[in-house]
């Protein structure tokens, strides 16, 4: 167990030794391998002991907490990564819109302060003239209306016969199921 805790240490001294590692994702990939190490020998030396299920309980209490550091350092180093990116990022920005309004000026044109995306154009809907929709009127006459009325009562009236129909026969209907019978 003490090779292995060796060999580890061994590994993150060498690479600690390089300027600026020791806050670096690689330093933290590292030192996950070497934890992964110091695990596989943590694991076999607990096989060889008595109290097995103990041994590897401590163990993996102890891996999670330091999993757990490695992991906070990681997303730490991340952050300032992905927040060193942007300041770049935004002063090279900083800097072409500079050397636009510079190269503008020479020019002897308006600086553009903000660029206004390219939107393409909606096209509008056109109405389409119909001879045979305006010759017709899409007021119904009286004596349609009348018609169209008198069509709907009378299917009005078929479906409530059909359903006091459908109703009757299910109350004439006999049960077709004889019931169980009661347990004595």
């Amino acid at each position: 167990m003490k090779a292995h805790r060796l060999l580890g240490g061994l590994l993150l001294v060498q690479l600690a030794i390089q300027p600026g590692y020791a806050d670096s994702l690689e330093a933290v990939d590292a030192e996950r391998k070497a934890l992964q190490i110091e695990a596989a020998h943590a694991e076999s030396a607990c096989y060889d002991r008595f109290a097995v299920n103990a041994c590897l309980s401590r163990w993996a209490a102890e891996q999670r907490s330091r999993s757990a550091a490695l992991r906070k350092r990681e997303l730490a180093l991340r952050d300032t990564a992905r927040a060193q990116r942007t300041r770049e990022q935004l002063g090279q920005l900083e800097q072409k819109q500079a050397e636009l309004a510079n190269r503008q000026e020479e020019l002897g044109q308006n600086p553009v302060v903000a660029r206004q995306p390219k939107v393409a154009p909606v096209p509008v809907p056109v109405p389409v003239s119909r001879p045979e929709a305006a010759t017709s009127t899409s007021v119904i006459s009286a004596e349609q209306a009348q018609a169209n009325r008198a069509a709907f009562d009378s299917k009005q009236q078929e479906a409530a016969r059909r359903k006091a129909e459908v109703e009757k026969r299910i109350e004439e209907k006999p049960d077709r199921a004889e019931p169980l019978p009661v347990s004595p």
